[in-house]
């Protein structure tokens, strides 16, 4: 197994990190705004044209309920988008503490393969065949 190397973050990587993390606060913050309007929003297109849920139902109830700290509720209705929103502010925290802390750059090696599309598709399909089923 090969040891973990590094490298100075370049200028356009920081930047990125802090945009992430200003995102990730900014959502938090705005949490009160978020409530407000999120049960304004009109109902998904795709459901009400053919029945069955599209692959992000429930997406906006997720949302809501993670900023009320669910977890639970946000899982029960769409797993898939309660997994990226907790990843999204845990992420945008930690790229801003490693902005911050002016830490090293990881030099990984990882390439985006045919598995990865496969991978990616198949979450994405079970997550959408678990709304069809929760109906």
């Amino acid at each position: 197994m090969s040891q973990l190397r590094f490298r100075a973050a370049t200028h356009t990587e920081r930047q990125l990190a802090m945009l992430w993390g200003a995102a990730a606060v900014s959502t938090v913050v705005l949490r009160p705004v978020w409530i407000a309007v999120g049960p304004h929003l009109g109902s998904c297109t795709f459901r009400r044209l053919t029945g069955i849920p599209c692959p992000t139902c429930g997406t906006t109830r997720t949302a809501l309920a993670l900023l009320d700290l669910d977890l639970g509720a946000a899982i029960v209705v769409n797993p898939l988008a309660a997994l990226s929103g907790v990843l999204f502010i845990a992420g945008g925290l930690a790229a801003s503490a490693w902005v911050l802390l002016r830490g090293p750059m990881p030099i990984l090696g990882l390439r985006w393969s045919r598995g990865w599309t496969a991978a990616t598709i198949g979450l994405v399909l079970v997550n959408w065949i678990y709304l069809i089923v929760r109906g």
